[in-house]
């Protein structure tokens, strides 16, 4: 399948072959993408990452 794509066309979605029901799960899975990468840039930022596997050694230290 060849799709020709040019300057013109304000959006070329349909013209691959793709419905608006698409787009907006794209959209969606993006938004969600976006959203655990920035959790995980805070969680970094702020230390929560640091020593995951301490509760592990404190709860056999018991």
């Amino acid at each position: 399948m060849v799709v020709l794509l040019s300057a013109n066309c304000p959006n070329c979605f349909p013209a691959m072959g793709l419905s608006s029901g698409w787009i907006l799960a794209l959209f969606i899975c993006a938004l969600f993408f976006l959203a655990a990468v920035a959790a995980m840039a805070v969680a970094s930022k702020t230390g929560y990452l640091d020593n995951l596997e301490d509760t592990k050694f404190s709860m056999l230290e018991d």
